[in-house]
């Protein structure tokens, strides 16, 4: 950890001699783009500042392979199972037990038919924006903007519609392991204001 720290001392103090040109020059750049797409319809940068983004849920399909659009209990159980062997999917027991439930109850999506985790939507969103509410066409919370995928890296500088995906966890789930796992059913009581 010393030697890695070293190491990104030394590349941020030469950061720190070019920093100035380069933000100068990032300025420069933002502004010959939107000279040449001036006619075109822009929002905002959401680095560093507040806007709203419109999509839809859906999958990507890359050569034959099809993403789908949502993750399910069982496909976090499927990981646990190898947690012995990769330690980014070691859980506790209890955790294994809340998720493997024969009946999510009200948190049950009626399309699945059991309890999705998370979903994609073809938001454009970029760093800063994790925990950004994800409404409905109803007005209602439906989850929270926490990632994208691979493919829309670069995002911030150009959208892809094909490939850029926001990977969003869904409320459900959020309300199920706070009333399951985290046994917070005054929590949920107050927000729905029983």
């Amino acid at each position: 950890a010393r030697d890695l720290n070293d190491v990104l001392n030394k590349i941020n103090a030469a950061l720190d001699e070019v920093k100035p040109e380069m933000d100068k020059q990032e300025k420069l750049l933002c502004r010959a783009k939107l000279l040449m797409e001036y006619d075109t319809p822009h929002y905002s940068d959401a680095n560093l500042t507040m806007r709203m983004s419109y999509g839809q849920v859906g999958g990507y399909n890359i050569g034959n392979y099809n993403s789908g659009y949502y993750t399910t209990a069982a496909s976090i159980l499927k990981k646990m199972e190898m947690g012995d062997s990769i330690a980014d999917y070691k859980a506790l027991p209890i955790m294994k037990t809340v998720l493997g439930a024969k009946d999510f109850g009200r948190y049950t999506d009626s399309v699945s038919k059991t309890l999705n985790l998370c979903y994609l939507t073809t938001n454009d969103i970029t760093g800063g924006n994790s925990g950004s509410c994800v409404i409905n066409g109803k007005g209602q919370l439906a989850g929270l903007a926490f990632d994208g995928n691979w493919d829309s890296l670069s995002s911030s500088l150009r959208f892809d519609n094909v490939l850029s995906r926001t990977i969003v966890v869904d409320i459900r789930y959020v309300l199920y392991m706070m009333k399951a796992w985290g046994k917070a059913d005054h929590i949920i009581n107050e927000l729905q204001g029983e």
